[in-house]
């Protein structure tokens, strides 16, 4: 498996099968003369390239041979692709955790060494990571003891863009669902608020996201959010709106937010390139984003976040650097820069119609990004990695010092429990010691979390045994 990664640190999206003559990958590793040595003879297409090279390891260091290994992989596979991956060896989809390793256990100075040298991470996604590593573990310090956070799922999009592969209902006959979906919904989360009361947690943040959460109707978001006053202490709560789309935003409903707690939104525009937006099927113009960030301003939130994706189809460098400049000359307080992922069930992936093997030009876009944020105050606070990533790139949330997302940071570096309510939200029961996740998946489709013979809604009971079992965990 190790291996198929490296692969896929070259060529995303690869499969990999016995029928493959035309690409084939050969590893050995032996001990000779006292030496660790590995071979390493790579073929893709017509282009053929062999390394060998040879080291002295303990050979109770199984990391430091898998490593070995892995700097061999990419000296055979630089001779044909030309260059060497900005995440290096690394295979993770979570770099910060990596980075806390050696940070915590050497110090900046030398994870930064360990990084580079050991990793071959470039010196700009090192420092990213590390970066991301402090600023998280200082929201993590400020914690409430015995703390959980909640998922509201809206999986409904008025279109899907060619990109996206979320569970999201877009025909008229799934909108139409709607209103009942709500209803199951409040039913869960008056469980999950019985739930969280039972085991006496405290509840740090809630963020309703999708889909596109901003396609309820004023009537429908105000219903929904004073289910969630009604059942949870708001007030002191973390609380994040993921509105998305500008086309679904008015001001009307802006206005309900705000009047029910809702301190944080998020308003994403993927681009300012009205071009690129109609090629990637957002079907909103960079106009409407303009407005949207306006009435959000002028509403009051405490915090707006808009996303932009780096290595968009038909987005150059340029346009690129042009939507970040005009995204920062708003002041959001966060700026998330994702790298564009050809992701299974996305149309670009279903037609074929779009390469991301060999593409780096998304590297200068993110490493752009984040000298020109970090020059202008904001800071990296968490950041992930996904398979078949354009440059086997990065995702990472930026913010103005004391405007990072709690609800980011839990998910991703799963520092506490985090109730899901709605089709397609997960819960995750975090033992004690933070040693192991449980997972209890809600039903993937609207239709099927409707269905009450297959679906009976939040199980209260296996969430409390999943939680007594994980207090176990880290005692004697």
């Amino acid at each position: 498996m190790y291996y198929q990664s490296l692969v896929l640190l070259y060529l995303p999206c690869e499969k990999f099968g016995a029928d493959d003559t035309e690409n084939s990958l050969y590893i050995k590793a032996f001990i000779k003369d006292g030496y660790n040595h590995v071979y390493v003879r790579l073929k893709v297409g017509d282009k053929l390239s062999e390394v060998t090279d040879k080291k002295i390891i303990n050979n109770s260091q199984y990391a430091d041979m898998k490593n070995f290994i892995g700097r061999t992989f990419v000296k055979c596979a630089e001779k044909i692709f030309g260059f060497v991956p900005p995440w290096g060896i690394s295979t993770g989809v979570k770099p910060v955790k990596l980075a806390r390793m050696f940070v915590n256990s050497y110090g900046k100075d030398e994870a930064m060494r360990i990084l580079t040298d050991e990793y071959l991470i470039s010196r700009s996604k090192a420092k990213t990571a590390i970066d991301a590593c402090i600023n998280e573990d200082k929201v993590v310090s400020q914690l409430n003891s015995n703390p959980c956070s909640l998922y509201v799922s809206i999986p409904f999009c008025p279109s899907k863009c060619n990109y996206c592969s979320f569970v999201s209902c877009t025909t008229p006959r799934l909108l139409s669902l709607i209103p009942a979906y709500l209803e199951k919904v409040k039913k869960e989360l008056s469980a999950v608020s019985e739930l969280i009361k039972s085991c006496s947690l405290k509840l740090e943040s809630i963020y309703i996201g999708g889909g596109t959460p901003a396609i309820l109707d004023e009537c429908q978001t105000e219903d929904l959010l004073c289910c969630i006053n009604s059942f949870f202490d708001v007030k002191n709560t973390e609380f994040t709106f993921e509105a998305g789309r500008p086309d679904c935003i008015t001001y009307e409903k802006l206005c309900v937010l705000k009047n029910m707690g809702v301190e944080r939104v998020s308003i994403n525009t993927q681009t300012t390139n009205d071009e690129v937006l109609k090629s990637v099927g957002r079907v909103h113009t960079y106009k409407q984003y303009l407005k949207s960030m306006e009435m959000a301003k002028n509403v009051g939130f405490k915090c707006i976040n808009t996303d932009l994706i780096a290595g968009l189809p038909d987005e150059s460098y340029d346009s690129f650097v042009k939507s970040l400049k005009d995204v920062h000359s708003l002041e959001p307080e966060n700026i998330t820069v994702h790298a564009f992922t050809l992701k299974k069930s996305s149309q670009y992936r279903i037609n074929s119609s779009v390469d991301i093997r060999r593409d780096m030009s998304a590297k200068y876009m993110t490493d752009f990004a984040a000298e020109f944020l970090c020059e202008r105050g904001y800071l990296p606070y968490y950041m992930y990695r996904q398979k078949n990533t354009i440059g086997n790139l990065d995702n990472v949330g930026y913010a103005k010092s004391g405007f990072e997302s709690i609800y980011n940071i839990i998910m991703m570096g799963e520092y506490h429990t985090v109730f899901g309510v709605g089709a397609g939200s997960v819960t995750k029961i975090v033992s004690q010691d933070k040693s192991h996740v449980d997972r209890i998946f809600s039903p993937k489709y609207p239709y099927e979390f409707l269905d009450d013979s297959k679906y009976s809604g939040f199980d209260i009971n296996k969430c409390q045994g999943l939680l007594k079992k994980g207090d176990s965990f880290g005692k004697e």
